[in-house]
């Protein structure tokens, strides 16, 4: 059992070590073949989520917020209205709980996970 859980805690340390060291690399890209409207968001809320999360990244997130909202809306390849929602929350927290930025700001990247990994009959035609 124990055996085990070393096992697993090595395997959790170094991908959670991979991570990091990726966010910390400058220039660190990655290339995806989006539609032009998502690749479009991802230009802007990619800087920022690879960014080390912190004071800085929520600022970023904040002061990026009504544009990844305008960006959001105008995807027209995808179902974007749980995006939008979630950038919405974003917003709402970035006024009154800056506290709570981060938090939002992790729920629009899944938001956006969830969009890019959709099945084709969940898009919009």
């Amino acid at each position: 059992m124990i055996n085990k859980l070393s096992k697993m805690l090595l395997v959790v340390s170094s991908a959670l070590w991979v991570t990091a060291a990726l966010a910390e690399t400058p220039g660190h890209k990655h290339h995806h073949n989006f539609p032009k409207d998502v690749d479009a968001f991802h230009a802007v809320l990619a800087p920022i989520w690879h960014a080390r999360p912190g004071k800085e990244r929520s600022r970023n997130a904040c002061t990026q917020a009504a544009e990844m909202e305008k960006l959001a809306r105008e995807i027209q390849s995808s179902d974007a209205t749980t995006l939008v929602a979630t950038i919405n929350t974003l917003q709402g927290k970035c006024k009154g709980k800056p506290g709570d930025v981060d938090a939002a700001f992790f729920d629009v990247h899944e938001a956006f996970h969830r969009l890019i990994d959709a099945p084709a009959t969940a898009a919009k035609r």
